[in-house]
């Protein structure tokens, strides 16, 4: 027979049951709060947990599906509803084809496809898993999570459209357009661009387009585009190089920051404009100077010829009763009208023919001439003209100069006689190597720049737009200062070269 445990032995059983069951409650306890971290994980995660299996069932953890796709949790879990059943049937085969090549290698993918909810919106899916298998290599089930990504597919579409416009406003353009990073790396760049490089547009993306520029130009070229990237403004160049003109636009591209982070260089090849340009040039410098042939020939033909004839024709009315006392005194009165007349008419012959070409400048220089001018003007017009001239007298300016200076100040003196409501004129003629400087200022009632240039063609007031013109033949530049009741300055600079140097 058995001895009976003492009562020590027995108190010392039940405290180790005791401790037994302590340990198994805090153990449950553990687990069950394990189980709610692992819930309270599950149910904050933006993705959806599941488990699947080889035939599309799947098992969900939380409910936020059914905001996804309308069904409810127990619809899948309970085997209702299979998650085949939801995806479109187009996109079915390539998602089963990325699971069969996970299944043959690291057993874990990635793919995107899209499901139908229940009220009929397609949402785009993307899900990643990882297959497992039992010893054998058969599957068991798979574990992975789903993400909603209808947006950012939305957002990638649009941007596809974007750029898809975008190249196709870029191959549009007959301009050559290229888009830089601040190393000039071909970011992208259009057929016209290639062409002209004779490359294919494909082959050039992230070459550096200063290795495709010709030496001599790309020194320029990288400092024009450093330029932009510096100062974040747009920069326009028009350039030639081996007979082709090209006018270049730099336009900087910038982040959320406001920072230069590429440009974007549209050229366009002007050559056959600025050919153009140049034979309508030299055309409107050939006119001109037939023109002032014409005139001088008419001015010499009034001078020599109708002028003479008319003050010979004085001469005889004056002297025709010379030796006939007996004339009438009211005939003699009205041959002296006519003489009056006829000395008058033979004054406006001479003025013509001096405004058609001022004798004087031939002989005497465009100093001279202007001078002489600026005094008969002011005497007629009763307009006080102040002229002052340095650095011409050593000079040998070409006739074609001087005529066009000597115009630029009758047109300018007419223009303020007409307009102006001057009394008094400043006028400088100035030589500062390589340029003769006209400036003109007035003391009239002056003008918006902006309105009259807009509407002096339809006033047909076109002094000012013929000065720019001439001026422009002379490949000078012309400035225009006014505001109304301050008067007015013109400034105009022509470039010269003296006639001897060759």
């Amino acid at each position: 027979m058995a001895d009976k445990p003492t009562y020590k032995e027995l108190t010392q059983k039940v405290k180790k049951l005791e401790q037994e069951v302590i340990s198994r409650e805090q153990a449950e306890e553990a687990f069950r709060k394990s189980e709610e971290k692992y819930r309270l994980l599950v149910k904050n995660l933006p993705s959806i947990v599941y488990q699947g299996y080889v035939d599309w069932s799947v098992e969900f953890f939380d409910s936020k599906i059914e905001r996804l796709t309308g069904y409810s949790v127990d619809e899948f879990n309970l085997g209702k509803l299979k998650w085949k059943d939801i995806v479109l049937n187009e996109d079915i085969k390539n998602a089963k084809e990325i699971f069969i090549r996970a299944l043959k290698s690291d057993r874990s993918y990635v793919r995107e496809y899209r499901v139908e909810s229940k009220v009929g919106k397609i949402h785009w899916i993307q899900e990643r898993g990882q297959i497992i298998c039992d010893n054998s290599g058969k599957i068991e089930y798979v574990s992975g999570v789903f993400f909603d990504i209808t947006d950012y597919k939305e957002a990638e579409e649009e941007l596809r459209k974007s750029e898809e416009m975008a190249r196709a406003l870029l191959n549009a353009t007959n301009d050559a357009v290229v888009l830089l990073d601040s190393r000039g790396t071909i970011l992208d760049i259009n057929d016209t661009y290639a062409q002209r490089l004779q490359q294919h547009k494909d082959h050039m993306l992230g070459l550096c387009i200063w290795n495709l520029s010709p030496p001599e130009i790309t020194g320029l070229k990288i400092a024009n585009v450093q330029k932009v990237f510096e100062s974040g403004k747009p920069l326009r160049i028009v350039d030639e190089h081996k007979g082709i003109w090209n006018d270049t636009n730099i336009y900087p591209v910038c982040d959320a920051r406001g920072e230069v982070i590429q440009v974007a260089v549209f050229a366009r090849d002007i050559t056959e404009g600025k050919l153009a340009e140049e034979h309508i040039h030299a055309l409107t410098q050939q006119l001109m100077k037939v023109q002032e042939i014409e005139r001088q020939r008419i001015a010499y033909d009034l001078h020599d010829n109708l002028a003479q004839d008319l003050s010979l024709l004085g001469i005889g009315l004056e002297t025709l009763f010379d030796s006939q006392p007996s004339v009438p005194l009211a005939v003699k009165q009205k041959a002296s009208e006519l003489s009056k007349t006829l000395r008058r008419s033979i004054s406006a012959v001479r003025d013509m023919s001096y405004d058609l070409h001022p004798p004087g400048l031939d002989e005497l220089g465009i100093v001279h001439t202007a001078y002489q001018y600026c005094e008969e003007f002011s005497e007629k017009n009763g307009i006080d003209i102040d002229f002052f001239a340095a650095g011409l007298d050593d000079l040998t300016i070409s006739n074609n100069t001087e005529i066009n200076l000597y115009r630029l100040i009758q047109e300018a003196l007419w223009n303020i006689k007409k307009h102006a409501d001057a009394t008094h004129v400043t006028m400088k003629l100035v030589a500062s190597f390589p340029y003769i400087i006209l400036r003109i200022e007035d003391d009239g009632k002056g003008f918006n720049i902006k309105d009259r240039m807009a509407a002096a063609p339809k006033e047909k007031r076109m002094g000012l737009r013929s000065m720019e013109q001439r001026v422009s033949l002379l490949k000078g530049k012309m400035r225009i200062q006014s505001r109304p009741e301050e008067g007015t300055k013109v400034y105009i600079e022509i470039p010269y070269k003296e006639e001897n140097d060759g």
